[in-house]
């Protein structure tokens, strides 16, 4: 790879002035922190597997740093440029933060000559690369892409495509309480979770929560609901698929999102999500072990909990089913309005669209050794790293010699069948992202808080029809003030 050159001059008065901490250079090596967040298995093998034999070919040091929530990267980068340390020589930034932390980073085309930066941009497939590229600059590497897909078990969506007719009736009685319709006109629950919408949804976790497995009844379907981030992008999903936009999401009143918390009321209030959602409550893990438990037949889930649930190549993955072969994925289900119009159909149809996120390499402008880090991102990301990385963790290929051929380079089905869906939903989701806006966290925390006080909480009253109007209302005088008031900040 060829390193363009550059030169910086310091005025020697600020040498003399300000301190400039640094690691000990006692071993003639250039020390540098580079600042990640994994899961621990993932960590230590990051650690072991891609930093050491870089700094072994490359005679340096680097720290690895942990950092927990999103905002703790801008004040670790804002330390880092006003104290004058220059520590910190690469980061992994997740998508949300990428536009926040843009003051702080310095593009690949200050650092790079014009050959090596095309090689690297063309390495890697236009998906990933798009987001890294602000004002015409390349900011950040792709390291990978996330997107949510339907996971679920095989025999007990055989099961409920086989006997959900003895409950048809009672399932038109329970739509009919909140939409006065009951199923749409000509229903038919399609054998295909492909081809599901939110009606389907509907039907089959009926079916489970009430149908014993185990012995037992219980709800038996799941998404993530602890008040974190990754709950938050569970419900922008649905709104996507509602037909919403981010500019839908800033609004919260709209009918995209009213919709989609209509639909997590009406789940709720017929006892089709799992309760240990919220009492956990749970992250993806708590959705793992309730898989093998029995608890949950079906969930939305990144390319990753997959490789968990399924049993992947790293020997601490060994899987939460009983039959790994019962897994399948598909991709989202089609969003439809639940209210119906006067002959029987949604009066609102959506799309099978989720957010596209995922995590990029970035270089910030106080890095202690610009090229060195460059030569890092590149090393993470070649062909042998990422492709290591991916077999062992089930991380979404972004390179194109990669994700070019799944079936070669993965040989056993079940990999490349999640590979394959989670490309398919990430074509289907054209480009469609979270809103990159500084103020997303504290966004995410208003729309946890407007699901436990709706959903979970079932502001409406148990007994009582899930109206359209009151949660419209709801949103309206409970919550879209707040989003207006961060949005202004």
């Amino acid at each position: 790879m060829f390193i363009k050159k550059t030169v910086i001059i310091i005025p020697l008065i600020i040498c003399f002035i300000l301190p400039v901490p640094r690691f000990s250079f006692s071993d003639d090596k250039k020390d540098f922190v580079i600042v990640i967040r994994m899961m621990e298995m993932q960590d230590r093998w990051f650690r072991e597997n891609i930093i050491r034999s870089f700094e072994k070919k490359h005679n340096v040091n680097i720290k690895v740093v942990s950092f927990d929530k999103f905002g703790d990267l801008e004040i670790m980068l804002k330390l880092d440029r006003d104290n004058n340390q220059h520590k910190t020589g690469l980061v992994k930034t997740p998508l949300q933060m990428t536009r926040p932390l843009l003051d702080y980073m310095m593009p690949y085309d200050d650092i790079l000559n014009r050959d090596a930066l095309n090689k690297l941009k063309s390495s890697f497939n236009t998906a990933a690369v798009k987001p890294g590229i602000i004002n015409n600059k390349f900011y950040y590497v792709p390291r990978k892409l996330e997107t949510r897909i339907m996971v679920y078990l095989k025999s007990k969506v055989d099961d409920a495509v086989n006997g959900w007719k003895k409950f048809e009736d009672d399932i038109n009685a329970a739509l009919k309480e909140d939409n006065g319709y009951g199923l749409p006109k000509g229903f038919k629950l399609e054998s295909d979770p492909d081809k599901w919408d939110y009606y389907d949804i509907f039907v089959v976790a009926y079916y489970w929560a009430n149908t014993p497995y185990y012995g037992i009844k219980i709800p038996r379907m799941a998404h993530r609901g602890k008040k974190y981030e990754g709950t938050v992008a569970g419900l922008i999903d649905r709104i996507f698929q509602m037909g919403g936009s981010s500019a839908d999401v800033l609004r919260m009143s709209s009918a995209p999102v009213v919709d989609m918390f209509l639909w997590e009321a009406v789940y709720k209030k017929n006892g089709l999500y799992n309760p240990g959602m919220w009492q956990d409550p749970w992250t993806g893990g708590g959705i793992w072990n309730a898989m093998k438990d029995g608890k949950v037949f079906l969930a939305m889930m990144h390319q990753i909990d997959s490789f968990f649930i399924h049993g992947g190549t790293h020997p601490m993955m060994q899987g939460y089913l009983a039959d790994p072969d019962d897994m399948g994925a598909a991709v989202m289900p089609k969003g439809v309005s639940f209210k119906l119009n006067s002959k029987g159909k949604p009066l609102r149809a959506g799309t099978k669209r989720a957010g596209t996120a995922g995590w990029w390499w970035g270089i910030p402008e106080t890095a202690p050794y610009p090229e060195l880090s460059a030569e890092l991102a590149v090393w993470i990301t070649n062909y042998e790293n990422h492709l290591s990385e991916c077999k062992v963790f089930g991380m979404m290929p972004v390179r194109k010699d990669i994700s070019a051929d799944l079936k070669k380079i993965f040989p056993d089905n079940w990999m490349s069948d999640i590979f394959k869906v989670s490309i398919e939903q990430i074509r289907i989701n054209r480009n469609l992202t979270v809103p990159l806006i500084p103020e997303y966290s504290a966004l995410g925390k208003i729309y946890l808080d407007a699901w436990y006080a709706i959903v979970v909480n079932e502001a409406y009253g148990r007994n009582n029809p899930v109206h359209e109007k009151y949660i419209r209302e709801r949103l309206k005088n409970d919550y879209m003030n707040k989003v207006s008031q961060i949005i202004k900040k």
